[in-house]
């Protein structure tokens, strides 16, 4: 395995910028049915798909310089069990208004101990310096209670500024809501 770049650390966790060495564990999160109970489009098809996912993440890094990022424990920092993160994307809003759209996905292992939430808040705080004027977006499904109940704890609120074409809600983060500080 090649070294990774690190991004931040939390309490419990590391996280990287995707790397790729982290095809399988891209795919063991997003093909799993389970982890994509409440994804419009379902569990990612295959491999390759899940490549493909990996390429846009790293692009984004490369590019951007900020993205969506590896997650692990600090305990075993090579085994990924999720990703979380800010991609800067013009594809939400219909007027090409550059927004940040927050994402998180765990594997089952990872859920009921808070770790999304770490992810999160660590996740937004890097966001917010790096590009402090961009607003932050969460697009949910209404019936996704458990990605909801985490956004509105972080400090999401819902928004008109944009329908999403998918038809999920959309939720912004006011720019006062700003987690404490990032470890990187």
């Amino acid at each position: 395995m090649t070294t990774r770049i690190s991004v931040a650390e939390t309490e419990r966790l590391v996280l990287t910028r995707p790397h790729p060495d982290d095809a399988a564990a891209v795919f063991a999160v997003h093909g799993d049915p389970e982890t994509n109970r409440y994804n419009p489009h379902g569990p990612m098809p295959s491999a390759e798909a899940g490549l493909e996912f990996l390429r846009t993440m790293i692009e984004d890094w490369e590019r951007d310089g900020i993205g969506y990022c590896a997650v692990a424990s600090r305990e075993r920092p090579t085994e990924v069990f999720g990703f979380a993160g800010t991609q800067l994307t013009r594809r939400l809003r219909p007027d090409g208004v550059p927004v940040f759209n927050l994402y998180y996905r765990f594997s089952p292992v990872a859920w009921g101990r808070g770790l999304a939430r770490e992810a999160v808040d660590v996740t937004v705080a890097l966001a917010r310096r790096t590009l402090p004027t961009v607003p932050i977006f969460a697009v949910i499904n209404a019936d996704n209670v458990p990605s909801l109940t985490l956004a509105r704890r972080v400090g999401f609120r819902p928004s008109d500024a944009f329908v999403d074409v998918e038809g999920r809600d959309v939720y912004l983060l006011p720019q006062d809501s700003v987690a404490e500080s990032v470890d990187a």
